[in-house]
Parts: structure tokens; sequence; C-alpha cells
């Protein structure tokens, strides 16, 4: 109801007997049915709060969770020793990452990349929206990106299959699927963006990935196999439980 008159809480609580004005009480029963059917309220409202910033969703990107500010306050704690660092957003979607680093670390050089034109235009908003400037570029994890990187950060698509199709029955129904799940066993696009990695980050680069809860072991295998002069870290999130691994050069 406070978003649908445009008010705060406080204002919507102190004048809870005042007239609703003409046509409010159809369109609030509307918005208040779509969340009945299960649509997220990010979707409703178009926003989502991202690390105190306000940010533009819609179904074309999945809506940031709180988990993934972890993942940018990690970065972030990255670059303050490293100033001068070329940094890459694999998978950018709504821009909920590059637009936080780049907040807090203005002076940054930061590539966002992501599969989805689509996801791109809702990044482009977010970033005019915050007077950030990523350079955002279409193509596949670090594909389109040349010269050197020196910290790679990813929120990938981490459910397999199974976790997937036993939540579609949540309002994770609503959003992209292809950013919420590989289809496979979770690990597919690790696997490919450490290859990649492997090959365009500088000496002394750092990879920060956002991981399943149950992922650690797994994933600390396939960085055994794959980058074996790497060190890797698990930083725990909210609620304690793996949510970013931290791989070092």
């Amino acid at each position: 109801m406070a978003f649908e008159l445009r008010w705060t809480r406080a204002r919507l609580l102190a004048h809870w007997d005042e007239q609703l004005p003409p046509g409010a009480r159809d369109h609030y029963a509307g918005l208040a049915g779509r969340r009945a059917a299960g649509e997220p309220v990010a979707y409703i409202r178009n926003l989502k709060e991202f690390l105190g910033l306000e940010l533009y969703v819609d179904p074309r990107v999945l809506i940031p969770r709180p988990e993934t500010e972890l993942l940018v306050t990690r970065a972030v704690a990255w670059l303050r020793s490293h100033a001068d660092a070329r940094v890459v957003d694999v998978g950018t979607g709504s821009g909920a990452i590059a637009v936080g680093i780049l907040s807090s670390c203005p002076g940054v050089r930061l590539i966002a990349t992501d599969v989805s034109e689509e996801a791109l235009e809702v990044a482009s908003l977010n970033a005019q929206r915050h007077s950030v400037h990523p350079e955002l570029l279409a193509g596949s994890l670090l594909e389109p990106v040349q010269g050197r990187i020196d910290l790679v950060v990813a929120n990938l698509p981490y459910l397999n299959r199974d976790e997937y199709e036993n939540l579609r029955h949540t309002s994770i129904a609503y959003e992209p699927r292809q950013a919420l799940t590989d289809d496979a066993d979770g690990l597919r696009w690790f696997g490919a963006l450490l290859d990649q990695a492997q090959a365009k980050l500088a000496p002394g680069g750092c990879i920060l990935l956002e991981i399943g809860s149950g992922q650690p072991a797994a994933l600390q295998e396939l960085v055994r196999r794959r980058l074996p002069d790497f060190q890797a870290a698990i930083y725990p999130d909210y609620a304690g439980l793996p949510r970013v691994l931290e791989l070092s050069r």
C-alpha cells in the first residue's frame, strides 16, 4: 500500500484512516493479487535494495540477494590495496555487483559481462542511476575481455538441476532460469571460468566466486585440478554458511 500511494511506511501508519485516491483500490488489489500468486515483490515494485543502493530489477535479471553483498565486500577489501586493478564482473545481470564495487571504488576500471543482451540493458540502467561507468560487454564469461585482468568477481548459476527443480514452486520460478542453474551438476560454469582465468589473470590476481553452501569440497577439488598454483579461502555469509570462495594467484 505504501508503494501504491508513493508514501513512506511511517506516513501510511500515521494516516491509516485516509480515503484512497480514485483508482488506487483496484490497482492495489492487482498488486496484491500478483504477490499472492507468488511473484516476487522486487519485480512488482521494479526495485531491490542492495548494499543500501536502490536497483531497478525486472524479469530479465536475477533479483540481487543479501548473500551477494559479501562478494562485493570482499572485492572492495581486495581493491583497497590494488587501486590500479582491472576488474571483471562476470554475469553481471542487474549490475548489482558492478555498481556496488564502483560506488565504493570509483576509480577502478571495471568491465561487466553477460551472455544476455537484455540483462546488460538493465545493468546499464542501474549504472546510470548511480552515476557509475562500467564497460558493458556481451559474451560468455571472460570471452569478450581482452588484455590483463587483476580481479574476477562472479555470481555464476550454481544450482544443480535437482536443486532448481525442487525450488520451482517458489518465487524462483519467476526469475531467469539461466541465471540460477547450469542444468547439470552446478559446477559447469565454474570449470569454464577457471579455465579462462588461467590464461587471462595477471600474476598476483584474484578470483572471487559466490558459491552454493554445499559446494566447497567439490570446488576446492576443481581448483586443485585446474589451478594448482592458487590458494583458496572460503568466507561465510550472514547465516554462517560458506558463500564466497577466494582464489589468489
